[in-house]
């Protein structure tokens, strides 16, 4: 999987992605203030 860091004020969310030929699948997102990041 691949992670995309998204910007939201004073911090932001985390997209977990998985990237194939012809399609993007989202596994997660998840907020950088949770438990564990």
């Amino acid at each position: 999987f691949r992670e995309l860091l998204i910007d939201f004020g004073d911090s932001g969310y985390v997209a977990r992605y998985r990237l194939s030929e012809d399609s993007v699948t989202v596994l997660a997102v998840r907020h950088q203030k949770e438990a564990g990041f």
